[in-house]
């Protein structure tokens, strides 16, 4: 008789211990949205810009406006050969290069016109 009094609490004990457990604050777990935990936000706080300041310390990508106006007002010059005969623009003459040495097998040149699509 003792020995079913002792299983029975034995059970029932650990039936307890594992009811509190599942209850336990340090066991419980909430489902939160992905990225909406709040180890996640806290973590992310500091890495995020203060207010008013630009996510891009060097600011605006430099264009080269000026230096494209220049190359595009010389690209029109005549260009002339030895013999003072004019052999065509300066831009005429780097589209002629290209081409030719395409021609020669240069792989490069090869490979820039097929990406510009000028081999279709």
């Amino acid at each position: 008789m003792k020995d079913d009094n002792y299983s029975e609490n034995t059970t029932h004990n650990a039936h307890n211990t594992h009811e509190k457990e599942e209850n336990s604050p340090v066991n419980k777990e909430e489902e939160y949205e992905q990225g909406k935990h709040p180890n996640s936000l806290k973590t992310l706080k500091k890495y995020q810009f203060t207010k008013g300041v630009s996510g891009n310390p060097l600011g605006a990508r430099k264009t080269f406006n000026a230096l494209k106006k220049n190359l595009c007002e010389l690209a029109d010059n005549k260009v002339e050969n030895w013999n003072g005969e004019i052999v065509g623009t300066r831009k005429e003459q780097v589209l002629k290069r290209i081409w030719e040495d395409a021609q020669k097998g240069d792989m490069k040149k090869i490979q820039l016109l097929a990406w510009l699509g000028a081999l279709d």
